[in-house]
C-alpha cells in the first residue's frame, strides 16, 4: 500500500563548514529554502507558514505583495488581449510594461515607480525620435487595465493598486489641413510612385472622415471582416458585415460626389490588375503609414509635424465651416 503524502514540513539541511545548516521546506518533491538558519526556528516557522498559506490560498484572496505585476499582466494578454481586437495596440504597449515591472509586486505599482518608469521610458528612442511621456502614458494604461482585469476575472482583489499616469497632453488647437495643404500633399505624393497610395488616403480621409485604421482596411469588393465600396449605390461601409462591434462606431456613409469619380477611376485600374485593396502599396496591403506620411509632408512644405489622424480632424473641420456658411446665408 502506497506511503500516504505528508503535509508541508520543515527539515533542517545540514551543510559543512564555513556554511550554516539552514531550514528548507518539504512538500513531496518540492525543496524551498525559509532562508533561515539553525537558530532561527521562529523564523523558520513563519515560513512555512507563509508558504502553506500561499499554497491553499485562491489566486483571487492573493494580497498585492504575493502577486507579480508580470503574472497578472501575463493572464490579462493570454486570456483577454489574445483575443481582443486592440490585440496588436495591447502587445505593442505592454512589452515595456513587462521588461521594467518584471520581479516587481502589486505592492510596489505606487506613485513613485509609476513615476520612475516614465522616466525610463522618456529615456529611450524609437525610430531616430525621443519617446514621449504620452506613449509612457498609454503603456501604464495596458498596466491599469490589466490589474482591473485581474480583479474582475480572478478577484475580488483584497486591494488594488492606483496607477499613476502622466498627465494627459493638451488638445491640439488648429489641427487640421486647409485645401491648399491637401491639394499640395497630393501633388508631393503623385510625383512618386512609392507614395501614391498616401494620396488615395488623403482624399478618402479629407471627404468622408473615416478613422486611418479603417481606410488602409478598405477593400473594393464586400468584406465579412473590412470595409467596402459600394460604388453602385455611392455607399461607404466602414466595417465588414460580419465584423465585431466595438466602442469606435464604424456607421455607413454616402460617397462625397468629389470623391466618387476618383473611386471609380482606381477601381478600374484595381481590377485590371486584381487588386482588391483600396489604399495599397503597389498591390500589396498595408497597416499604416510610416514614413511616406512625413515624406510627403516635407515635400509638400509642412511647417509642423502631424500624423495620418489629422485627416479625420480636417473632414470635421471642413464640414463644421459648411454648416456655419449655411447659417449665415
Amino acid at each position: 500500500m502506497p506511503r500516504a503524502r505528508q503535509t508541508p514540513r520543515l527539515y533542517l539541511k545540514r551543510r559543512k563548514p564555513p556554511r550554516q545548516d539552514i531550514w528548507i521546506i518539504r512538500d513531496g518533491t518540492a525543496r524551498v529554502s525559509t532562508g533561515c538558519h539553525r537558530d532561527d526556528v521562529r523564523g523558520a516557522e513563519k515560513a512555512l507558514a507563509r508558504y502553506i498559506d500561499r499554497k491553499y490560498t485562491p489566486p483571487s484572496e492573493r494580497a498585492a505583495d504575493e502577486l507579480f505585476v508580470d503574472e497578472v499582466l501575463a493572464s490579462y494578454l493570454k486570456d483577454h488581449a489574445a483575443t481582443s481586437p486592440s490585440r496588436v495596440f495591447l502587445f505593442d504597449t505592454a512589452r515595456p510594461i513587462i521588461k521594467w515591472w518584471t520581479g516587481k509586486r502589486l505592492s510596489d505599482v505606487n506613485k513613485t515607480n509609476c513615476r520612475r518608469f516614465v522616466e525610463w521610458r522618456t529615456a529611450q528612442r524609437y525610430r531616430g525620435r525621443q519617446i514621449s511621456d504620452q506613449t509612457a502614458r498609454h503603456n501604464l494604461k495596458t498596466l491599469r487595465a490589466a490589474i482591473r482585469w485581474y480583479h474582475s476575472e480572478h478577484g475580488p482583489l483584497p486591494s488594488i493598486p492606483v496607477v499613476s499616469l502622466p498627465a494627459m497632453a493638451p488638445q491640439k488647437k488648429d489641427y487640421w489641413l486647409t485645401r491648399s495643404e491637401v491639394a499640395a500633399r497630393i501633388r508631393a505624393a503623385r510625383r512618386n510612385p512609392r507614395t501614391r497610395h498616401v494620396a488615395r488616403a488623403l482624399l478618402i480621409g479629407v471627404y468622408s472622415g473615416t478613422r486611418p485604421g479603417a481606410i488602409f482596411a478598405l477593400k473594393w469588393l464586400p468584406s465579412p471582416l473590412d470595409g467596402w465600396f459600394d460604388l453602385e449605390n455611392a455607399v461607404l461601409y466602414r466595417k465588414g458585415i460580419k465584423a465585431r462591434q466595438s466602442r469606435k462606431r464604424h456607421p455607413p456613409a454616402r460617397i462625397h460626389a468629389k470623391l466618387l469619380p476618383h473611386l471609380r477611376r482606381w477601381f478600374a485600374v484595381d481590377m485590371a490588375k486584381g487588386i482588391t485593396s483600396v489604399v495599397h502599396y503597389q498591390g500589396a496591403e498595408i497597416a499604416k503609414l510610416r514614413r511616406s506620411w512625413g515624406s510627403v509632408a516635407r515635400l509638400a512644405g509642412a511647417e509642423r509635424e502631424d500624423g495620418p489622424h489629422i485627416m479625420r480632424h480636417t473632414a470635421a473641420t471642413w464640414q463644421r465651416c459648411r454648416l456655419n456658411v449655411g447659417r449665415n446665408r
